[in-house]
């Protein structure tokens, strides 16, 4: 009987703990500007740097989009996979971090689309055929294969 009270109290302590490393900790909040309610999702890896959504115009019509600002806080070079979900519109934009390797200079081949540790980039995702900004967005970050 006391094992299983103790078996009980640490798996609580477990799970309160993993609970409480998860949510936007992995986002600078001061650079999100967006009046939607956004639910994080986010890889330990990556950081968030800066989120923002807008009006603008997309294949010449009127539409929105999300740029999202990503930082690669691991130690070795990563690949990231950014989801936006609109909940109450049933889209989702999103797209693979880099989308294409760089150039060697030397030797002329691409090389793997990688962040390299401590690189930021800017992504922009529009979404067409909507035009009004969402009152709920969810933001996820994955690891995704560098091919």
């Amino acid at each position: 009987m006391k094992r299983a009270r103790f078996i009980i109290v640490f798996l609580i302590a477990g799970l309160l703990g993993v609970w409480g490393t998860a949510g936007a900790k992995d986002v600078n909040v001061k650079n999100v500007k967006c009046p939607a309610k956004i639910a994080w999702s986010i890889v330990p890896e990556a950081q968030v740097t800066s989120f923002a959504c807008m009006k603008t115009t997309y294949k010449k019509k009127p539409a929105i989009a999300f740029v999202v600002g990503l930082k690669n806080v691991s130690e070795k070079p990563l690949r990231f996979r950014v989801h936006v979900f609109l909940v109450n519109e049933n889209k989702a934009v999103g797209g693979k971090v880099p989308r294409k390797g760089k150039k060697d200079k030397k030797t002329g081949k691409k090389g793997k689309p990688v962040l390299q540790p401590g690189q930021t980039i800017e992504v922009k995702y529009p979404v067409a055929k909507t035009t009004v900004l969402p009152k709920e967005i969810e933001v996820v970050v994955d690891l995704c294969p560098a091919i």
